[in-house]
């Protein structure tokens, strides 16, 4: 990609009706612009950076058996009528078609998967197996805040799975917490713990949700030494006291960046989910679910890592890899070495970015922070002169002392690729 090409956005100076750094970041970066209060158009940047999270949990989801679907961001209110959470969820938004028919915009998929499941599941031997999507939801939020941490539309994660017992459950819900563990390391949250969540709306009697611990988070959660972490719903009622240790727990804030619950049979009894067992007795299916914000997750990596001068991204998430700047000065050879090295790097199947433009150094490398590529190559008349070019490292999760400065001319591709290896944990 060429960066006059991008069709981005970015701002320099003070951003209006930004409340936390990290919004204020994602906007002078251009990754996002507000449509509607609550909601909010990804750039091609912010979409990269999306993209790659998603990847991510693909992988992570796949790595435990499960198995991807789509399902429509509509649903018929009957649905929720079935499972008794129609009058009761008050994000729900609901409307009629023109037949008269009642209608409902999806906040999250329980409802729509166990009428899915429905048509599927007969037999105990088809389980346990989980089915997520990643798709768009919905909710009526009363108040929006701090860009994608607090929004009505949103980018969401979520996954179900099915199993015969409570054990098997049990199981399978450790696979999907460590799997969490994994995804948010991936990304490079660095702060991120889990806690005993209330169960709320959802059901179920077990449920953890992974916060990131942030000054603008908009949870409070309490912290033991002892290992014991919950939500302020299950430690009010303890004064403050750990109830595994006794000992007095530490207050802190917190953004929720995903959750998961063990449902129990709440969905599968009041929708009429059953199957055959090996007794040859109808039961219902004992239900989890899974949940992860995408957007979210972006909003809470630019809060942790960026700085004064805009995002920072590792490998995993980054919008490109590469970022091939040329100070040209007005020299063609420059320009044309530039343009080379980047064709080259863009062959080898690299995500890259070129700034080849005729501006100020200073104008490129503002840009370049706020795209914030974790490699930065720079070509100049002083560099192809010492027939090297010239590597920064926009990364904070890394001890770039232990990385070059600079590439010699004839084997930076070589060079590059063993950077960018070393730099994804490969």
């Amino acid at each position: 990609m060429r960066i006059e090409k991008l069709c981005v956005r970015r701002l320099f100076g003070d951003v209006a009706g930004a409340t936390t750094h990290g919004h204020k970041m994602a906007i002078k970066g251009g990754y996002v612009y507000q449509t509607f209060q609550g909601g909010y158009t990804l750039s091609p940047l912010g979409w990269r950076v999306v993209h790659n999270i998603e990847n991510i949990i693909r992988q992570e989801m796949n790595a435990i058996d499960g198995q991807e679907i789509l399902m429509p961001v509509v649903s018929g209110a009957d649905l929720w009528r079935e499972s008794g959470r129609y009058d009761r969820v008050d994000v729900l938004v609901k409307f009629k078609g023109r037949s008269g028919a009642d209608y409902v915009l999806n906040p999250t998929h329980e409802e729509v998967v166990v009428d899915y499941v429905k048509s599927v599941l007969e037999t105990y031997r088809q389980m346990p197996f989980m089915v997520y999507q990643i798709q768009t939801k919905f909710r009526d939020e009363l108040r929006a805040r701090a860009g994608l941490i607090r929004t009505r539309e949103f980018i969401m994660k979520d996954a179900y799975s099915f199993h015969e017992t409570q054990s098997d459950l049990e199981e399978y819900y450790n696979r999907c917490f460590d799997a969490y563990v994994r995804i948010y390391n991936r990304c490079g949250l660095r702060n991120v713990v889990s806690v005993l969540a209330s169960t709320g709306d959802m059901g179920g009697n077990i449920a953890h949700e992974f916060q990131l611990i942030s000054d603008v988070g908009e949870d409070t959660l309490f912290l033991c030494d002892c290992g014991f972490n919950a939500n302020k719903e299950l430690v009010d009622e303890k004064n403050g006291l750990c109830p595994k240790c006794g000992a007095k727990m530490r207050l802190v804030r917190g953004i929720e960046v995903g959750n998961i619950f063990q449902l129990g049979t709440k969905y599968s009894d009041s929708m009429n989910l059953t199957y055959t067992a090996s007794d040859g007795s109808e039961k219902h299916p004992i239900m989890g679910c899974y949940g992860i914000g995408v957007g979210r997750t972006m909003a809470a990596i630019i809060e942790e890592s960026a700085d004064d001068n805009g995002p920072i991204w590792n490998m995993a998430t980054a919008p490109f890899a590469i970022e091939v700047i040329g100070l040209s000065d007005k020299d063609d050879y420059v320009s044309k070495m530039t343009e080379q090295i980047y064709i080259a790097i863009k062959s080898a199947g690299i995500d890259v970015l070129i700034d080849n433009r005729a501006v100020r150094a200073g104008e490129k490398f503002a840009d370049a922070d706020l795209i914030a590529a974790p490699i930065r190559l720079i070509v100049s008349s002083k560099n192809l002169a010492n027939n090297i070019i010239e590597v920064k490292y926009r990364v904070n999760d890394i001890d770039t002392s232990e990385y070059k400065t600079a590439f010699g001319l004839d084997t930076y591709l070589s060079e590059i690729m063993e950077t960018i290896s070393k730099m994804s944990g490969k």
